[in-house]
């Protein structure tokens, strides 16, 4: 007598190894020959794989209600029986170092650490794949001022975009927000998408404007780095949402409209958005940013986007074997690097910092750049705040002011003009003033002004204050790592970027690369 079929079903899914990950979700782990991916229990895809190898066993076709009392059985076991293990997308951690899906159909992975970098035929972790990933280039000898002839960067800003990469590179943040903005023609989507191959290339690697937190949600789902495209403007809902996802905090959705459950995942991803218009303008926003300005493109010079591709895809290799020497650089020397003044994104200034001496720069010159670029994108935040401006023509005026919170509302709506009253973002009431105030806490303690709060039992107290701005760090305080890592120039690129690499570095074409 034939078995059933969900009985059969069952005995393929469990020669699969069947765990739960950190949330609890069930995964298979499937054999050698499909690779060591993992496959969420509950998707289309692995009920289409349990289908397949059931056809290979009987020539038949398994019965949709069979392949349904499967999954459920398998789910079980995984999430009560299976062991709780990791689950990584295209990124992940092992205890010395970095795991890098390169999401070829061999299931290649790239494991760095403080020593250098190998290509393995199989990675030591779980990785799953989502949406329409596609395979990074396999890393041969490195040069990473390859990327300049198809990037539209201005030298400056070539340490900012070079630290971005490395933090995306990273799997865990936070992470800075790249942000591309320029002219029509500056080639922000171009530069977009090559960077977004650097780190997870994809079928459809640009997104159009996100309508909100859900849409953004399912993009971090299916994708380790969200490129969002031509953006117009950034909403405050939006601009909150983005802020979370770089820093990492809890999103939440329905399961299904017609539920009441909540699906709640905490999610951090690098981040790129681009568009012609400032888009940072909340200074909570503009502070995680990195605002790279694009550079007009002279006629003379302009190239179509197919040919800077190609180019692209003959150099991507050499490119991405850089950035893997930077990533060794930053496991073994982030201990070193010793900042006298730490940013608010201090995680990602002392990571980058390790890494730049592998890439041509030293980390006192990206911590340069990057103070500038930060203290700008702090005094154009607070620029676009109606609310900031009012405060600081009060207090600049004063240098010191104590009261109620209700009295301050009424001094600043007395100076305010009545068009700034209107403005979105302008507080309502004391309980407003206060969350406002918060809000613009860390932009506000930059340019020298901070607050203290109070209250009696009849109202809300506040105290003002006017002090020296914080201190920027200036060249030769960014950090020990000129003592750390024992740097060198060797080589002058044809662009004539200055290439400092380590004098231990042994550059190879082959698999194996060991800085």
């Amino acid at each position: 007598m034939p078995r059933p079929q969900a009985t059969v079903l069952t005995e393929i899914g469990r020669q699969h190894h069947l765990f739960h990950d950190l949330g609890g979700d069930p995964y298979a782990a499937l054999p050698a020959g499909d690779g060591r991916l993992a496959v969420s229990i509950t998707s289309a895809a692995y009920r289409e794989l349990l289908g397949r190898d059931y056809y290979k066993l009987t020539k038949r076709g398994a019965n949709r209600n069979a392949v349904t009392d499967a999954v459920t059985t398998l789910a079980a076991t995984a999430k009560f029986d299976g062991p709780q293990e990791p689950v990584f997308l295209r990124v992940g951690e092992v205890s010395q170092g970095i795991v890098i899906d390169l999401g070829d159909q061999s299931h290649r992975a790239v494991v760095v650490t403080r020593d250098g970098w190998q290509v393995v035929s199989q990675a030591p972790v779980h990785f799953r794949r989502s949406g329409k990933p596609s395979a990074l280039p396999v890393p041969v000898a490195p040069n990473v001022a390859s990327l300049w002839r198809v990037l539209n960067v201005a030298e400056p800003d070539r340490p900012l975009v070079l630290a971005w990469l490395l933090a995306a590179l990273r799997p865990k943040g936070p992470y800075p927000i790249l942000l591309l903005v320029g002219e029509q023609g500056s080639a922000k989507s171009t530069a977009a998408r090559i960077l977004k191959s650097l780190v997870d290339p994809s079928a459809v690697p640009l997104r159009g404007a996100v309508k909100d937190e859900r849409d953004l949600l399912v993009a971090a789902q299916s994708s380790w780095v969200v490129a969002l495209d031509n953006l117009s403007k950034v909403d405050p809902d939006l601009s909150d949402a983005l802020c979370r996802l770089a820093n990492g905090g809890g999103m939440s959705s329905r399961k299904l409209y017609t539920d009441n459950d909540e699906n709640l995942i905490e999610l951090q991803r690098p981040l790129i958005l681009n568009g012609i218009d400032e888009l940072a303008g909340r200074p909570d926003l503009a502070e995680r940013c990195i605002q790279i300005e694009l550079p007009v493109i002279p006629a003379h010079e302009r190239r179509t986007e197919a040919a800077v591709m190609e180019e692209f895809r003959a150099s991507g290799p050499s490119i991405f074997a850089a950035l893997l020497d930077g990533l060794a650089h930053a496991i073994r020397d982030k201990e070193t690097i010793k900042p006298h003044n730490l940013p608010r994104m201090a995680d990602f200034a002392v990571w980058a910092s390790a890494g730049m001496p592998a890439l041509g720069y030293s980390a006192d010159t990206f911590m340069d750049a990057y103070m500038t670029k930060n203290a700008r994108a702090i005094e154009d935040g607070l620029g676009t705040s109606a609310l900031a401006r009012a405060i600081r023509r009060f207090i600049g005026s004063r240098g010191y002011w104590e009261g109620s919170t209700l009295e301050l509302l009424r001094l600043l709506e007395g100076q305010a003009g009545v068009d700034e009253r209107s403005l979105p973002g302008w507080p309502q009431s004391p309980k407003g003033l206060t969350n406002a105030l918060r809000r613009l806490g860390p932009s506000l303690r930059h340019v020298g002004i901070t607050f203290d709060y109070g209250r009696t039992s009849q109202q809300r107290l506040i105290w003002l204050r006017q002090e020296a701005p914080a201190p920027c760090m200036m060249a030769g305080q960014a950090s020990q790592a000129s003592q750390a890592s024992s740097v060198t120039p060797q080589a002058t690129p044809d662009d004539a970027m200055t290439l400092v690499t380590d004098a231990r570095t042994h550059c190879t074409s082959s698999s194996t690369h060991v800085p």
